[in-house]
């Protein structure tokens, strides 16, 4: 199995309850994923609680083989919620993938 770990700080947003209500639309759509894309087994985010550190979020993300990794990564579903929800606000971003 392979876990896909990613780390996003964002930026941008008026306030940090309206920071907070972007992660939680984030979160959601996020999770949703393994109902529409066949090769990710589970989807997990967390958003930072920590009002002192930078990063937003954390993604975790379990896929079978490193073959699934782009079907996920690529999959128009994924790539929607990128462009319009993590995109527009990322400042940054860090990822590890392993196998499990």
């Amino acid at each position: 199995m392979i876990r896909h770990l990613v780390t996003f700080a964002l930026d941008g947003f008026a306030s940090p309850e309206e920071a907070q209500a972007h992660l939680q639309h984030i979160k959601i759509a996020l999770e949703a994923l393994p109902k529409t894309i066949p090769a990710l087994k589970t989807m997990m985010v967390f958003p930072n609680e920590n009002p002192a550190e930078s990063v937003g979020f954390l993604l975790e993300a379990h896929l079978e083989t490193w073959e699934d990794l782009p079907l996920y990564a690529q999959h128009p579903d994924h790539i929607n919620i990128v462009k319009e929800l993590i995109a527009p606000y990322k400042i940054g971003r860090a990822c590890v993938d392993f196998v499990v």
